[in-house]
C-alpha cells in the first residue's frame, strides 16, 4: 500500500496522510491499513503539500514552476512561471504561501499573482505557519527563519542546520528511473505542532529534528 518515494507529507486526519511522490503522484496514504489512493498523477518533481479549507490539496510542482490545487477529478493551476517552487502552506485566511526556492523568496498567491512576502533568502525549501508566524528552512544558508507576518519582523532561530549540501559541494542528482518523474532532489521540510514544536527533516544527515520553545 506504500504510495511511492515521498517528498511532501501532510496530516489529513486520524491515521491519514496526503503525500507527493517522486513518481509524480499526489496520493492519500493510510499507513496502518497498508492502503493508498492516487488523487492525481503525471506531474514533474512534486515537493511540498498542504490542505486548504474545504479539503483541496495544494502542492508545488517544482520542475514545471507551478502550484496546483487538486480535488477528486479536478486539477486547478493556482500559479505558474515560478522558479522552482518547493514548500507550500495555507494561511489562516485560506491564502497560499509558497517558497520560491530558485528566486530566494516566499510569495503569497492571490488571483493568479505571486506577491512577495519575504525575500533575501538563499534557497528556501520547507515552510510552515503557526499563529501568524512563518517558519522557513533556508537550505543553502542552513538556517531556520521565523517571520512575523503582521509586524514584518524577521529573525534566525537556528543556524548550522544539517540540511542541504556541505559548503563548496554541488549536489549531483540521480537521474530518473521509470516510473520516477525526475531527479531525486533534496527537500528539507518543516511542520509545526500545536504545542509549538517545530519538526525539520534534516536531509543532510537523514534525521528529523524537534525544535522546542525554550
Amino acid at each position: 500500500g506504500f504510495p511511492g518515494y515521498t517528498r511532501g507529507v501532510v496530516a489529513a486526519g486520524p491515521g491519514e496522510l496526503v503525500v507527493t511522490t517522486a513518481n509524480g503522484d499526489v496520493a492519500r496514504f493510510w499507513p496502518a491499513r497498508h492502503q493508498s489512493e492516487v488523487l492525481a498523477s503525471g506531474f514533474d518533481m512534486l515537493y511540498g503539500v498542504a490542505i486548504a479549507p474545504g479539503g483541496a490539496v495544494v502542492c508545488a510542482e517544482g520542475a514545471a514552476g507551478r502550484v496546483l490545487s487538486i480535488r477528486p477529478g479536478h486539477v486547478e493551476e493556482l500559479a505558474s512561471g515560478l522558479q522552482q517552487p518547493m514548500g507550500v502552506a495555507i494561511d489562516a485566511d485560506g491564502s497560499c504561501l509558497v517558497s520560491e526556492s530558485g528566486a530566494g523568496r516566499i510569495v503569497r498567491l492571490a488571483r493568479g499573482r505571486a506577491d512577495t512576502v519575504l525575500d533575501g533568502l538563499q534557497r528556501p525549501q520547507g515552510i510552515a505557519l503557526r499563529g501568524g508566524l512563518l517558519y522557513v528552512v533556508d537550505a543553502q544558508a542552513k538556517e531556520l527563519i521565523e517571520y512575523d507576518l503582521a509586524r514584518g519582523a524577521r529573525r534566525c532561530l537556528v543556524s548550522e542546520l544539517p540540511v542541504g549540501a556541505p559548503a563548496g559541494v554541488t549536489p549531483k542528482f540521480l537521474r530518473a528511473i521509470p516510473p520516477l518523474s525526475g531527479p531525486m532532489g533534496p527537500f528539507a521540510g518543516i511542520a509545526a505542532a500545536a504545542d509549538g514544536t517545530l519538526y525539520v527533516s534534516a536531509d543532510a544527515e537523514g534525521s528529523v529534528l524537534a525544535l522546542r520553545p525554550a
